[in-house]
Order: C-alpha cells, then structure tokens, then sequence
C-alpha cells in the first residue's frame, strides 16, 4: 500500500476528507447532474471528478489515490489520516479529528511531485487519551456479528458514543445513506436542498 513518490522520498501527500457539509454540496450538484446522480456511488463520483479538476489544475505531477480502491491502488487512509496528524484511529477503529470527531470521512490521498515539509509530520495528541473509551465496548458488541444494513443504527451508536465533535454530527439522510446506501436518502437530501 505504499504511496508513490515520484522516485522521491521527499514528495508531498495530503490526505483529502469531508466534514458534513460535503452533503450539501453533494446534494445540491445531483440536483443539476443527471449522470452523477444515477452514478453507482454518487459520493465517490463527485470526489474523484472533483479531486481529478482540482489535481489537472495543479502545476505538478499529480497521483490520487482514493481511499474506497482495493487492489493494487488500495491505499491505507486510516493509518495515513493519523500519520499526517489529521485524525486519530479510535479503539472503535473510527477516526476522530480533533474538532470534528468522528464526523469525517476519508476520500483520497493526493502525491504531488513536490517537496513536502522538512522533518516527519506533527505528532499527534490522541484525542482518545482523555476519554473513557465509551466506544470500545460499543464497537466490541458488533464486532462479532456479520454487517447487515439493517444493523447500521449500531453502528451509528459506535460514533455517537464519541464525546468528541458531537455538534458536527452528520444528517439523518446522510447518515442514512452512509450506512446503507439507501438512494431515497439522496432524494430526501435533493429535496431538501431545493427548499
């Protein structure tokens, strides 16, 4: 899962996530795009033509990496998320940024065939120290037991339990969505956008 560099072990990497306001945005471009919105993914769609504008735009070599590739492309975003000091992997294996906690998510990693900053990146304080850990048991409960959609407001309760960022919490719809995949939650977002 090695990033490439460009035959440079100095080259830049960023590490490219949303917050919840990527729903709006999502919901408001599906509203005009027919083609996106009858996409197989809507989300990963909009990110990689956006990411790919934006790095064609750029003066640089560009490499992307999106973080929902397996295979030979597969890149290890969580553990790269932590590294570059943006987010930190919970005991619940979520990745909780400092002000927005768990309420993220990882789109993509994005190699410019630039130097980067001297030295390794900033460490990062773990969020996680000064909490009792609530997600561990919550995430251990499910741990054991195989996915199911119908499952997901579980997995919803992992994420809630995080004391950190709760503010930034994520729409029913898009977290409807999240989980499951459900398409009548983009529609109820569409919709709502439109209001």
């Amino acid at each position: 899962m090695r990033l490439p560099d460009f035959g440079r072990p100095d080259r830049l990497a960023l590490v490219i996530g949303n917050t919840r306001m990527l729903w709006t945005r999502l919901a408001e471009e599906l509203r005009r795009d027919a083609d996106l919105r009858r996409s197989r993914d809507p989300i990963e769609a909009y990110t990689e033509t956006a990411l790919s504008q934006l790095a064609a735009e750029l003066p640089v070599a560009v490499e992307l990496r999106w973080a929902h590739t397996v295979g030979s492309r597969m890149v290890a975003i969580q553990r790269l998320a932590q590294i570059a000091g943006l987010a930190y992997l919970s005991p619940a294996n979520l990745c909780v940024h400092p002000v927005y906690g768990p309420w993220i998510a990882l789109r993509a990693a994005m190699v410019c065939d630039v130097a980067g900053p001297p030295g390794p990146p900033p460490e990062m304080q773990s969020p996680c120290d000064a909490c009792e850990h609530a997600c561990a048991p919550a995430a251990a409960a499910l741990a054991s037991r195989p996915w199911r959609k119908l499952q997901w407001r579980r997995w919803l309760a992992v994420r809630d339990s995080c004391p950190h960022g709760s503010e930034h919490r994520y729409s029913e719809s898009q977290l409807e969505y999240h989980y499951t995949k459900n398409r009548a939650a983009l529609e109820r977002a569409i919709a709502e956008s439109s209001e």
